[in-house]
């Protein structure tokens, strides 16, 4: 780090010799402001930066919000350079034209009439290559970590309300870093202008500004997802809101989290009496002991026939029910276990026991989409995952402002 200090110095004062040379304007559109690590931030790209927000309507301070930008942008460049995940000239121009489009232009005239605002063209596409370049970058990076969801997460995540069928929801999101008690502070005030907002088309302007989530590219927008399949501190501040309305800032464990209901609708199948549970519960006359020793001996539900063939019959129970027809004792257990995972909390009577879950599947026709819910849990991980790591490049950049 000191001998890229020095090289950065070195080229500081470079830069210094060869602008006095230069007029006043020119002086400045090179003028450093702000050092991350080896890259200079000038002041032309702050200013510029600075205007292009302003013309989006960015709430709060445009300066800082473009000082902030341009070193997270600055940090994800480089991260993205030394993987080789940088984008290619058609992915670029594909996110000028989709981005234009929000304003109904097209990437030509989004250029033409933000250059009559004194804004030009590499201000906006460094605006949408950044965030192209990042989004690559941590999905080449973390996909294959992110996307290992076992089948018994998702089972377990619909198990408490059986299917996709029920209340779906289309939302948008904007994710806002809690990377450090200044970060915090600024995204929790910047949380609440952006909650005070009226319209979609000033939500999805903020989530492309300002929001970390790996949705910022789509303006926020998320797919049909079953409410239910939401985490659970925002499932009910969503179920309160009407279509068009904005959430309150809810805080998540690495954001801060607002949310837009775009639109609502009830599926009338796939109810959580529709999931079938497969269950096996064997009772122990011998005590805890033995039925933890037994508990720690067997894979699958299978194995208790064998422990169970000298015993009377009534000792092993085996069977499916609808998961509303459980025993209560029973489904308060099977909630908190994955696939041939066994507890022996449960007593009956003065007997212990072990219960293990054998399965879960839907015993009626459902429209739950399980590739649906496996997506969604997948782009929650990788959400977590990029703001984690966003803070950590962070950390370790070493950040100066040379404008003082």
């Amino acid at each position: 780090m000191k001998n890229s200090s020095c090289v950065v110095i070195f080229l500081s004062l470079v830069m210094v010799v060869a602008m006095s040379s230069l007029p006043a304007e020119a002086q400045n559109r090179f003028r450093p402001a702000i050092q991350a690590n080896d890259n200079i931030i000038t002041e032309y790209q702050i200013t510029q930066r600075t205007r292009f927000l302003a013309l989006l309507r960015a709430p709060g301070d445009p300066r800082a919000l473009a000082r902030e930008q341009l070193i997270n942008e600055t940090i994800q460049f480089e991260a993205a350079r030394l993987s080789g995940d940088m984008p290619g000239e058609d992915q670029i121009a594909a996110g000028l034209e989709e981005f234009a489009a929000r304003a109904n232009l097209t990437a030509e005239e989004f250029i033409t009439a933000l250059g009559q605002e004194g804004v030009d063209a590499q201000t906006f596409r460094d605006f949408v290559t950044a965030g192209i370049a990042w989004r690559a970058h941590v999905q080449a990076r973390f996909r294959s970590e992110a996307r290992n969801i076992p089948q018994e997460v998702i089972d377990r995540n619909l198990a408490r309300t059986g299917t996709e069928g029920g209340l779906r929801v289309l939302i948008s999101e904007i994710l806002l870093p809690k990377t450090g008690a200044d970060t915090t502070r600024a995204s929790r005030a910047r949380a609440a202008e952006i909650a005070t907002m009226r319209s979609e088309e000033e939500f999805s302007t903020a989530a492309r500004l300002y929001s970390v989530a790996a949705s910022r590219s789509r303006a926020g927008q998320l797919n049909w997802v079953a409410i239910e399949t939401l985490p659970e501190n925002i499932q009910a501040p969503i179920r309160a809101l009407s279509p068009g309305q904005i959430s309150q800032p809810i805080e998540l464990d690495n954001v801060i989290g607002i949310f837009l209901l775009r639109d609502v609708e009830r599926v009338a199948v796939g109810r959580p009496e529709t999931l079938s549970i497969d269950y096996a519960l064997l009772r122990v006359a011998a005590g805890p002991s033995e039925a933890d020793r037994i508990a720690s001996r067997i894979d699958t539900c299978d194995d208790l026939y064998g422990i169970a063939k000298d015993l009377p019959e009534d000792m092993l129970i085996r069977e499916s029910r609808p998961l509303t027809a459980l025993p209560a004792d029973i489904r308060a257990q099977i909630d908190f276990l994955d696939v041939n995972e066994a507890t022996t909390a449960l007593v009956r009577g003065s007997q212990s026991t072990v219960l293990m879950l054998c399965g879960r599947q839907q015993a009626f026709e459902s429209t739950v989409d399980f590739e649906l819910v496996g997506t969604r849990l997948l782009n929650t991980r990788l959400t977590s995952i990029a703001a984690d790591y966003l803070a950590d490049l962070r950390a370790d950049t070493f950040v100066a402002d040379l404008a003082n």
